[in-house]
């Protein structure tokens, strides 16, 4: 790649510059982006990955497969933003994936290329992904399995969190991690629109005593046999709190 981050995949993203490969590194069964994320390449996954969860509700199964390709975006896309002042050319009509044998996303195939960012301001730096990449993958993996758009977004924005509180145990990317912050935090993006990753993880003290992130909206991977809550599910943490508290007597 043009510009190498693998001095900066430390800890727990150590070996994500790996997912990212060129289309002549890439093997001939490569799908196009925007052959994935259509009405036949939606049917696959559904089909496929759904196999693997023995055909449970198709919109668990959307969330759940969902989580590959947003956490590869993420980590690839978005370092390469807030390291490099970068664009990867991730936007669905020049990305390829390369994909397993249930469907799951392996590896994105990009060009060669990356481009400095034309905005460098937080409000305007992830454009690009949110309406190129991200926002085009969600409304289609929404519409072709009925799950709420919110629910992946959420997803997204759970991912998003964890690479900036990453970013922060890295010497060298404390100005990346800083802007990642500061993006969370804004309410209205440089196009007026809404932030669609505005506060995803919300901090909640534990019984312990300690600081836990929670997610603002459930992934539905409990809907699926034999998969219960997430670590960080919201649902949970309610359930848990109602069974802690005294319940509430009403006099009428």
């Amino acid at each position: 790649m043009s510009v190498s981050l693998t001095r900066l995949y430390a800890g727990p993203l150590k070996g994500m510059d790996r997912k990212l490969m060129t289309w002549d590194q890439a093997p001939k069964t490569a799908w196009r982006a925007q052959d994935l994320f259509s009405r036949r390449g939606m049917a696959h996954v559904i089909q496929r990955y759904g196999a693997e969860h023995q055909h449970g509700d198709c919109r668990a199964v959307m969330s759940l497969w969902s989580k590959y390709f947003l956490a590869l975006t993420t980590y690839t896309g978005m370092a390469h933003n807030l390291l490099a002042d970068r664009q990867l050319p991730l936007d669905l009509s020049r990305l390829g994936v390369v994909l397993g044998e249930d469907m799951l996303i392996d590896a994105l195939v990009v060009e060669d290329t990356s481009a400095p960012l034309a905005d460098t301001r937080a409000e305007a730096r992830f454009l690009p992904l949110i309406h190129d990449t991200w926002g085009p993958a969600i409304t289609c993996m929404a519409h072709h399995s009925g799950i709420a758009p919110r629910a992946l977004w959420s997803n997204l924005g759970q991912y998003v969190d964890y690479l900036v509180r990453q970013l922060h145990t890295l010497p060298e990317a404390q100005r990346g991690a800083e802007l990642g912050e500061r993006w969370m935090t804004l309410r209205e993006l440089a196009d007026g629109q809404r932030n669609p990753l505005f506060q995803p993880v919300r901090q909640r003290k534990n019984a312990d005593g300690d600081i836990e992130p929670i997610r603002r909206v459930c992934c539905i991977r409990y809907l699926l046999p034999g998969l219960g809550y997430c670590g960080n599910c919201p649902l949970a943490c309610r359930e848990k709190a109602e069974t802690q508290s005294p319940r509430r007597v009403v006099n009428g």
